[in-house]
């Protein structure tokens, strides 16, 4: 079953979201809390998560609908993520257990990004750029993404040539499956994926 919408995602999640005391997660991740709802960086938007009716909204557009893998992980994010006890970029190759867990139906999502912008490192470099994210020097461009507080991916282009395909890998904080489970890390790397391509074509989650 496809799970496309924030009403998809568990009534546990949900439970223990609405029972987490509010100074807690606010502590640890230094979102706000306020009239009775987390108000949470996002890329180039604030999300506003309320606990009690289970409802992710995008503040300043309530018409918006955020899909299943952005509320799954706003709340994995707000319930389990210690930003201050991450570490330096890695692969998410190299986490552990993640050299094999990221293969096959979990592979790396940088298919989509190659093909959108394997001859286009402008585009990717505008479409980061609208993401509010930071240009960094490594392959032809790469671009760092504050995707929550703290918690930053880089995503870093090959360009297509008459030799080789485009390329495109990601680097992550050392230390996150402390807090996350590799689907969880997975799930973070094919929704930013999406926000890239969306950035590029004008669109937004």
């Amino acid at each position: 079953m496809a799970y496309e919408k924030c009403n998809d995602v568990s009534a546990e999640i949900w439970k223990e979201f609405e029972d987490r005391d509010p100074q807690e997660i606010t502590g640890r991740t230094g979102a706000l809390f306020r009239e009775g709802a987390y108000h949470l960086p996002f890329l180039d938007r604030t999300l506003l998560l309320s606990p009690v009716r289970r409802q992710v909204q995008v503040a300043g557009a309530p018409e918006a609908a955020p899909g299943f893998r952005l509320c799954l992980t706003a709340l994995m994010y707000l319930l389990h993520l210690n930003p201050a006890a991450l570490g330096p970029g890695i692969s998410p190759l190299e986490l552990p257990g993640g050299a094999t867990f990221f293969r096959g139906h979990h592979s790396l999502p940088g298919g989509p990004l190659e093909e959108r912008f394997g001859r286009d490192a402008a585009g990717f470099l505008a479409a980061g750029k609208k993401l509010h994210g930071e240009i960094r020097p490594a392959g032809d461009a790469a671009v760092a993404l504050e995707v929550f507080p703290g918690l930053v991916v880089e995503v870093i282009l090959w360009q297509a040539d008459d030799e080789f395909p485009a390329q495109v890998s990601f680097t992550l904080p050392a230390h996150l499956d402390r807090f996350w489970f590799l689907d969880a890390v997975w799930g973070l790397l094919n929704l930013l994926t999406q926000e890239l391509v969306q950035a590029a074509a004008g669109e937004s989650d």
